[in-house]
């Protein structure tokens, strides 16, 4: 297996939510100004040849870089212009105001709008804005509408009334309204026509007409360069509320492509342009923007630049940027298509130019992907430093796109040096160096790569898991085409059949079904030669780091856990807040500040041990038993030297070296005994690992250390009671709100 060290960088805090943020790739917060932390210097020039999600360029320039972005998408552009001026509340309602005042005959569209969207409390009948009109697909009336009156405080999901159905007909043949809006995009083949009216379809009557009037009230309104560009970026996150893509109920979904879901609501614009404001609340400082050819100061800023110049010889010519930073976004048929329509919708059909082959194909797969990947970051070979590095996020990660993105960048001629990957969150982290690729890499030994990979886990794995490990071995050993002309849309399933055929082998792995994300897990037959299950050595690693430092900030913790086990190494995000919660106590006044439990340091866990032990030894002798001492724990025996129960104690969830170990004593019960405070912990681990839950089936008990405190205390403690009340006090993912009762 290649050397693979790239530290996965966990986020800060979550993932950024800049507007339309559901078509956005997800971008973490933090991992860039970390990266360019350790690979760059206050000053230096970086490049963002995608420009997919604004808060990249506005992350790298905060922490002082000289960003270089591209502007490909005209909607991305302006999104990221007025996040860099950081408007003030006052300046959003503003502007907002003035459009609402803004008069036609005589009445503001303040008034136009309330009296489209107007309706009924149905209890009180108090004329209200309701959040919005619930519709079934492919019906012509609304069913129900939503809302919460403030006369009465009626709340929730209402049927329609006749009311509300005339106000819908109030408006009668809204054809001039559709053709408008068609109009100002349309750029002349048929295909693009049929992409535009695709895209309509998802627009109910009512949306066109409120979306026109708006677009209509700009075109009339004087505004300054700044107020009219914060306008046109309000309206923007307004055309998105007027689609019909909301799912109703409301439920988290990333619309790759335009299908209106079978139930879904459509919104109250008005209450959307009065609530605008909440959408563009995005740096605290103000960012500089330049455009090429005048670079941002030295103090850091955003340079924008149009992506076909990156392909002129003079592009960066005497500038050569340090390194290159991208968040690579999943294929997004809806938004490409939203964003050609809005564009039209605010510049007319020049403004939508950009975007126009986003309208002239439907369909993206992976090798597609591979195909853009190579011919955007193809021409940068020459326009960067020797050693310059390129540090690539891939959210919302799947293998056929985690292909199309390492053959893209292997067509380009970088060569992947490093992968990171957490795939039940989706998300990819690679590092590339410019250098060239040896042509002749040889293709890894596909059994070998698994073997390897599964015997330093320690544990067993999804297929997904061991694919994606399998894809980056490839690009690691160079051994992807660098020619995306000899292979083909069918080069994906040849990868995914290897590692499928491998995994088949009875005599190689073994398979066990899961109900986890990712389904069945794999492991190997022969696994003589494996480490110590992941989990455990991350459990090991976080404890002894509490044990040194506590109290410890939560995202340094993960960090620091991130770089000791890097690579397809990474633990999950899951994994590692279960061990904090199992030892430690967040400070209320810092929720990010864990401090150790009391009774977690060495010393007094030592105690309870010998507590325990004491315990059991009394115990014995209270059944008229002997208690021995054996290795790793204690063997209660009959008089006659029969082995009764065995034994371990254990202050950490460090449990599988033994458990696979005892083969020989099937009929005798086994209780592992640990503290209370490890439950959620063992059953995460039992629910993640089938092998050692199977292994556990049969005989084995867990035994809390309160528990066992508690059946020692009962004065009228028989055999045949301790064991009816033994696992009285089980082992649960979710802690219990109240303490057992024997």
């Amino acid at each position: 297996m290649a050397d693979n060290l790239l530290p996965f960088r966990p986020s800060h805090d979550g993932l950024y939510s800049p507007p339309l943020s559901r078509f956005l790739p997800p971008l973490p917060k933090g991992v860039i100004s970390d990266w360019l932390e350790s690979h760059t210097q206050t000053g230096d020039l970086v490049l963002d040849p995608l420009g997919a999600n604004p808060y990249l360029a506005l992350e790298a320039a905060g922490s002082g870089r000289r960003v270089v972005s591209a502007r490909n998408n005209p909607i991305l552009w302006l999104l990221l212009e007025v996040l860099a001026s950081a408007p003030a509340d006052k300046e959003i309602r503003s502007v907002i105001s003035k459009l609402l005042l803004s008069r036609q005959s005589g009445i503001t569209l303040e008034a136009q709008l309330k009296s489209i969207y107007v309706t009924k409390c149905a209890d009180c009948g108090e004329e209200i804005q309701p959040l919005g009109y619930v519709w079934d697909e492919n019906t012509l009336t609304p069913n129900a509408k939503v809302y919460r009156c403030p006369a009465c405080g009626e709340e929730g999901e209402k049927p329609v009334d006749e009311n509300d159905l005339h106000n819908l007909e109030r408006l009668g043949n809204i054809g001039l309204q559709r053709t408008r809006a068609f109009q100002r995009v349309a750029l002349g083949g048929d295909y693009e026509k049929e992409s535009i009216e695709a895209a309509l379809d998802c627009y109910l009557p009512r949306a066109i007409f409120t979306v026109m009037l708006m677009v209509n009230r700009l075109d009339g309104m004087n505004l300054d360069k700044d107020e009219s560009r914060l306008l046109q970026a309000i309206l923007v996150t307004l055309f998105d509320d007027a689609n019909s893509l909301w799912h109703w109920p409301p439920r988290d979904h990333r619309h790759l492509q335009l299908s209106v879901p079978s139930r879904f609501l459509e919104k109250n614009l008005w209450l959307s342009l009065n609530f605008a404001s909440e959408n563009w609340k995005g740096s605290l400082v103000k960012i500089p923007i330049t455009y090429y050819p005048t670079l941002a100061p030295e103090s850091g800023g955003i340079c924008l630049y149009q992506r076909l110049l990156a392909d002129k010889e003079q592009f960066l010519q005497f500038h050569q940027p340090k390194t290159v930073i991208s968040v690579f976004p999943r294929p997004n048929q809806a938004f490409w298509t939203l964003s050609a329509l809005w564009s039209g919708w605010l510049w007319g059909r020049k403004g939508a130019s950009p975007m126009r082959s986003a309208l002239s194909r439907r369909r993206y797969d992976w090798y597609w992907f591979a195909q853009a990947i190579s011919a955007t970051f193809a021409p940068l070979i020459k326009k960067t430093d020797d050693d310059a590095s390129i540090f690539g996020l891939l959210p919302e990660s799947s293998p056929n796109f985690y292909l199309g993105l390492l053959s893209g960048m292997a067509s380009a001629e970088f060569q992947l040096t490093g992968a990171a990957f957490r795939p039940f969150e989706e998300h990819v982290q690679c590092e590339w160096l410019r250098k060239e690729i040896n042509n002749k890499g040889k293709v890894p030994d596909v059994r070998r790569q698994i073997q390897s990979f599964l015997d330093i886990r320690g544990e067993p794995a999804s297929f997904t898991e061991i694919l994606m490990h399998s894809l980056a071995e490839y690009a690691l050993h160079s051994a992807i085409p660098r020619d995306l002309n000899t292979i083909n849309d069918t080069y994906f399933r040849q990868i995914q059949e290897k590692v499928s055929a491998k995994l088949r082998d009875e005599h190689f792995t073994i398979s066990s079904r899961t109900n986890m994300p990712g389904g069945s897990r794999w492991w190997l037959v022969d696994s003589r030669n494996c480490q110590m299950p992941l989990s455990e050595r991350v459990e090991s690693f976080i404890r002894e780091e509490l044990l040194k430092n506590s109290p410890v900030d939560a995202h340094e913790i993960e960090k620091r856990a991130c770089e000791q086990f890097p690579g397809s190494q990474t633990p999950s995000s899951e994994l590692i807040h279960t061990i904090l919660d199992s030892y430690t106590k967040m400070e209320e006044a810092l929720p990010k500040i864990y401090h150790l439990k009391p009774g977690e340091n060495a010393h007094e866990r030592q105690k309870d041990l010998e507590e325990v032990e004491k315990l059991l030894k009394e115990t014995a002798k209270r059944f008229k038993l002997i208690s021995a001492s054996e290795g790793d724990g204690i063997t209660w025996q009959s008089q006659q030297g029969k082995a009764i129960y065995r034994f371990f104690l254990k202050t950490t969830c460090e449990i599988s070296q033994f458990v696979q170990n005892q083969t020989t004593e099937n009929e005798i019960p086994k209780v592992i005994i640990l503290p209370g405070s490890r439950s959620r912990l063992v059953a995460f681990r039992l629910r993640q690992d089938p092998r050692l839950s199977a292994a556990l089936e049969g005989n084995w008990i867990f035994l809390k250390f309160r528990h066992l405190r508690r059946l020692a205390a009962r004065e009228n403690l028989t055999m045949e009671l301790w064991e009816s009340l033994l696992d009285g006090d089980p082992i649960q993912l979710e802690p219990s709100e109240q303490s057992p009762l024997l």
